[in-house]
């Protein structure tokens, strides 16, 4: 038994968090971390590094989450 971590809306939150400048979050892979990690992998070493990412990470950013309650959009 174990803890599967996950966001509310299903999709990992990866990339920089704004309030921890240089602080990379890669969390809540709702257990398909093993099979999604390498490909992570190689988007987070592409943004620290300053390439151009591997697929395009805006759709994982965290800050998504501050607008939204488990899938909704929040009309507050």
């Amino acid at each position: 038994a174990g803890y599967i971590d996950s966001t509310p809306d299903g999709i990992p939150a990866i990339g920089e968090v704004e309030s921890i400048p240089g602080f990379i979050l890669a969390a809540g892979f709702s257990g398909h971390g093993f099979g999604i990690g390498p490909g992570t992998g190689h988007m987070i070493a592409d943004i620290i590094t300053g390439r151009a990412p591997i697929v395009d990470p805006r759709p994982y950013r965290p800050e998504r989450l501050k607008m939204s309650a488990w899938g909704k959009v929040s009309e507050f």
